[in-house]
């Protein structure tokens, strides 16, 4: 029940805002140290956001272009944007939960000409450019590819950044479909047998087969 009043209702949101209120006074620096990772041209900058979620920044260092995948604190986003001189061109919304999309409002009114990226199932804040199973799109030189995979809410997305966009490995931005430690819950799962389960697990992991096979996992969260 908490569960579906977090991610369906105007107390969720009310709840992500008291949560990131939180988060922001009891780790100013944010909650974990981070290492962006960096290759020719290209630079990803992990941003930890509340109390054990990501979100991140990749930046063609060249042109100073800027892609956010899942801005939940846009203040935390504007200021990495800040200190790395770039300007945000677009963000990708692996789904539509607050602790993932609560930043795209903040940050569009700043950045007007900012495109969201996501999947039309989804409720997903300030949509511009609804993405279906394996479509591309191009922020200046970096190129992605969307993949849907639905369970964790009926639009889930992940999403590949090109390795060849910066002469670098293939990054998989995974939102709340692998964490560093499980997968995301499966939305409606209460108890089920071992066999639904499986099969469940299975369907969802599906998308990952069609990824390349030397690619770097970025996820939106520590534990599952």
């Amino acid at each position: 029940l908490r569960y579906g009043l977090y991610t369906r209702t105007r107390l969720g949101y009310l709840f992500y805002k008291r949560q990131l209120k939180k988060a922001r006074e009891r780790y100013p620096q944010g909650h974990s140290s981070t290492q962006a990772i960096v290759f020719s041209g290209v630079k990803v900058v992990p941003i930890p956001v509340l109390s054990d979620n990501y979100s991140y920044l990749v930046i063609d260092t060249t042109s100073k272009l800027a892609v956010a995948v899942d801005p939940s604190d846009p203040i935390a986003v504007q200021n990495y944007l800040d200190r790395e001189g770039a300007v945000l061109e677009a963000i990708l919304c692996t789904h539509k939960h607050w602790d993932h999309s609560g930043g795209n409002k903040a940050l569009k009114k700043l950045h007007k000409s900012c495109r969201v990226y996501g999947n039309s199932c989804d409720d997903i804040p300030e949509l511009t450019h609804p993405l279906s199973d394996r479509d591309q799109l191009a922020v200046g030189r970096l190129q992605f590819q969307a993949f849907f995979t639905p369970g964790h809410t009926v639009g889930h997305m992940i999403y590949v950044l090109d390795g060849k966009s910066g002469d670098g490995p293939d990054c998989l931005f995974s939102g709340d479909l692998l964490f560093l430690a499980g997968c995301g819950k499966h939305r409606g799962f209460i108890l089920v047998s071992q066999k639904i389960f499986y099969r469940e697990h299975n369907t969802r992991m599906k998308p990952l087969k069609s990824c390349p096979i030397h690619v770097q996992a970025v996820p939106g969260l520590r534990t599952g």
